[in-house]
């Protein structure tokens, strides 16, 4: 077993958050590696096992620009030796859908005060709009495009449909997501297209055409930036 599986903090926490389905436990080590994730959270991820997760980072599940702002909460944590509580954060789930977690993280320190890593846990609050009301135009904007890929407005449009500047918007989604709005509609689009290859025969020209991309050669090019391998990869490993 890990040594940090072992620190006084982390198993005095392992019963409590092991069999409760509504929140996902972790533990990482200070290069933001999995040691350990509970039952929930393998599941909601999809992995087949524990073992799957330990010595993977946020890197390898999530687009880069949200892995970045996931591992910043981490050293924070750590370099403050302090606690990160109800950080408001925006994970896709296994379906390309974004939805709002909420997530605290425990330093873990050694006897002389050494910060080796964090334990915490994050628990979904899509249905919880209260807690995000000061961003609510940006939250209305990522449910919106999640739940309709395939609109073509513009992020003019979208800003002036929820009535807020282009500009402000911009803010809330980099403080949010730490992207533009740009990069958000354009990943949603990508998994959206991701999941639409996965679950029908519709040819990959007819899925970059609805889901906005002036020919397939441009979608093919996004696609491998966001997913890693092509589409016609892509559909093969899925079949």
């Amino acid at each position: 077993m890990s040594p940090l599986l072992q620190h006084p903090l982390v198993k005095s926490l392992f019963g409590l958050f092991e069999h409760m389905p509504e929140l996902y436990f972790f533990v990482k080590d200070e290069e933001g590696r999995f040691h350990y994730a509970n039952v929930a959270l393998i599941e909601r991820l999809g992995l087949p096992n524990r073992e799957a997760i330990v010595g993977t980072t946020d890197f390898d599940r999530y687009p880069r620009e949200i892995a970045t702002v996931l591992l910043s909460s981490d050293q924070e944590a750590l370099e403050t030796k302090s606690p990160v509580v109800d950080r408001l954060e925006v994970l896709y789930n296994q379906v390309g859908i974004l939805e709002w977690f909420s997530t605290t993280k425990y330093p873990v320190l050694t006897d002389s005060g050494k910060a080796v890593g964090v334990v915490g846990f994050t628990r979904n609050v899509s249905k919880q709009r209260n807690l995000y009301l000061q961003h609510s135009a940006a939250s209305k904007v990522i449910d919106f495009i999640s739940r309709n890929p395939d609109c073509l407005l513009t992020i003019e449009d979208l800003a002036r449909k929820f009535s807020i500047s282009s500009r402000q918007l911009h803010r809330q989604f980099k403080e949010l997501l730490g992207i533009t709005p740009q990069e958000f509609v354009l990943r949603s689009r990508i998994h959206a297209a991701a999941a639409t290859l996965r679950s029908s025969d519709e040819s990959i020209a007819s899925v970059s055409e609805k889901f906005g991309f002036c020919d397939q050669s441009a979608f093919t090019k996004r696609f491998q930036k966001v997913i890693g391998i092509t589409p016609a990869k892509y559909r093969k490993n899925s079949g």
